[in-house]
Formats: C-alpha cells, structure tokens, sequence
C-alpha cells in the first residue's frame, strides 16, 4: 500500500508539474486554457424574447417661408439737370476784341507789303 500511495504522490506531482510547465508556454504564448467538470442534467435554453423601443427619431420644426413680394416693372426714370447759363465776363470780351484787331492789323500788313513786293 505504500508503494501504491507513493506512486499515486508522484503521478499527482507529475500532473501538476505539467500543468505548472503548461502554463507557464501558455503565459507566454498569451492563450488561456481551462479544465470543466461536466454536470449531466444541464439544460441551457433560449433566451425570452426582449422587446427594444426603438430609438427615437428627432426631426427639425417645420419650416414656413414667406412668399416673395409681387415683381413690379417701371420705365427707368432719367434726370437731367437744368441747362446752366454763364454770362461771359466783359474781360474775355474785351479780349477777343483785341485779339481780332491785332489779327485785322496783321491782315492788313501782309497785304500791303505783297501789293508793294509785286509792284516793285
């Protein structure tokens, strides 16, 4: 009997030396294991249904716009100012008179001196 239990002491440190050894790859390996004990009799069903509201659904106001105003035509208006009249000072008058005599003298001396040229 002791030779049974002392093997049954080192199958048992032999299992969990593996098992340490498993573990410490798996670690490493960054995988997960785990031993389940089956139970008879277990029966996983379906779920009952679950009724959801559903979201609620946001919409912006209504938007009212305002008809545009009535389109009106008219002729283009055009103005134009009134004529503006300036009475011309005396000075230019007198001026223009000079200036016509002075071209009247001129006048007269260029014809005096061909009339003289060709005579003589």
């Amino acid at each position: 009997m002791t030779f049974r239990r002392t093997v049954l002491k080192l199958a048992a440190v032999g299992v969990v030396a593996a098992g340490t050894l498993g573990m410490a790859a798996s670690a490493n390996a960054e995988t997960s294991w785990s031993i389940g004990i089956g139970v008879p009799g277990v029966v996983v069903s379906e779920p009952p249904p679950v009724y959801y509201e559903p979201a609620p659904v946001y919409t912006p106001p209504p938007t009212y716009y305002q008809p545009p105003p009535p389109v009106r035509y008219q002729q283009p208006a055009y103005s134009v100012p009134p004529p503006v009249y300036y009475e011309p000072d005396s000075r230019w008058e007198e001026r223009r008179a000079e200036r016509r005599e002075w071209r009247r003298r001129q006048w007269e001396r260029e014809q005096h001196r061909r009339y003289y040229e060709e005579r003589y």
